[in-house]
């Protein structure tokens, strides 16, 4: 998944848990976050954003919608998703990509079509487009902002969120069935943490060697620091109840929502949405692939529901942002 959020906030707690001995994962969920992001959004600005609020909603979601039709469209074409991801090793040079491209019998040509993407990549890239198709200077000047922040931050979907709050979006914490949270924690750390990678994650063991960016776990450290605090991670949660304890019925309130921004495990997965559908990237599967975009209700525990799961990343809670009615 991303190139979002390897050295984002989310590491703190996962890397504490890691690499300091003895520190549980439950005691690293407790120390202190990352710093917040400090672009300050001002009155004038939330104002723009409020003022332009439908169309940017309805922009974003046409971007969505096309970026999903040109992704089949494209593969159906050509056997080749023309959104790799971005951060997957084996597809950073073009010279790998032409070997895929080759492989499949399509053309050298579209080479040069390819575009590089994530899970936060798609969700950046729709917002972009819909904030700048406004005709608000002020506004417009506050993305460029949030955007570079973004970057700074090493694309960290938690920055993000924390950002379309200061818009006036309603951050609500999502759970579909808190009462599986500690069997959820006792499965989900045993998948992948300390497992070696070649990538630079940004967490490494006493080797030296960089292991899988894993926020795994935490289910129920989190779910009580919501509860009690209203606090997810370091962001501040609007809503804890809307979205908690939906099983496997689709939440309303994201059926009625033209717009939405989610995480799951701290902001290591990030998917973007409209109309409680899930469109979602991903930056490390292969080019031949697919699934390198997938659509879907967003219904995580249902069979077929989003985000999609596989046999390592299973989204079971997290943050989800929408925007001001």
């Amino acid at each position: 998944m991303l190139k979002t959020n390897l050295l984002a906030s989310t590491l703190v707690v996962v890397a504490s848990a890691l690499l300091v001995p003895n520190l549980s994962l439950a005691q690293a969920a407790k120390r202190p976050p990352a710093p917040a992001s400090s672009v300050v959004i001002s009155a004038l600005e939330k104002s723009e954003y409020i003022r332009n609020k439908d169309i940017i909603s309805e922009k974003a979601e046409r971007c969505l919608s096309e970026t999903w039709q040109t992704h089949l469209d494209f593969f159906k074409r050509h056997k080749i998703s023309k959104f790799y991801g971005d951060r997957n090793p084996n597809l950073n040079d073009p010279a790998e990509r032409l070997t895929v491209i080759r492989k499949v019998g399509a053309p050298d040509s579209i080479l040069s079509q390819l575009e590089g993407t994530s899970c936060i990549g798609l969700t950046r890239k729709c917002l972009a487009q819909a904030i700048n198709s406004t005709d608000s200077i002020p506004l417009k000047q506050a993305w460029s902002r949030i955007d570079q922040n973004l970057l700074a931050h090493a694309l960290s979907g938690m920055i993000l969120i924390e950002h379309l709050q200061k818009f006036g979006w309603t951050v609500m914490y999502w759970n579909p069935a808190p009462e599986f949270n500690k069997k959820w924690d006792a499965e989900e750390p045993t998948l992948i943490t300390g497992k070696v990678v070649k990538f630079d994650s940004g967490i490494k063991n006493s080797k030296g060697e960089f292991l899988y960016h894993s926020s795994w776990g935490m289910h129920e450290a989190r779910y009580q620091s919501v509860m009690k605090t209203g606090i997810y991670y370091n962001i501040r949660v609007d809503d804890k109840t809307t979205m908690v304890g939906f099983g496997t019925k689709q939440p309303e309130a994201l059926r009625l929502s033209p717009l939405f921004v989610a995480t799951a495990h701290a902001g290591y997965h990030m998917f973007p949405g409209y109309d409680g559908q899930v469109i979602e990237a991903h930056s490390m599967r292969k080019l031949n692939s697919i699934d390198n975009m997938e659509v879907g209700e967003f219904n995580p525990l249902a069979s077929g529901g989003s985000p999609k799961w596989t046999p390592i990343e299973k989204y079971r809670s997290g943050l989800v942002a929408i925007p001001p009615k």
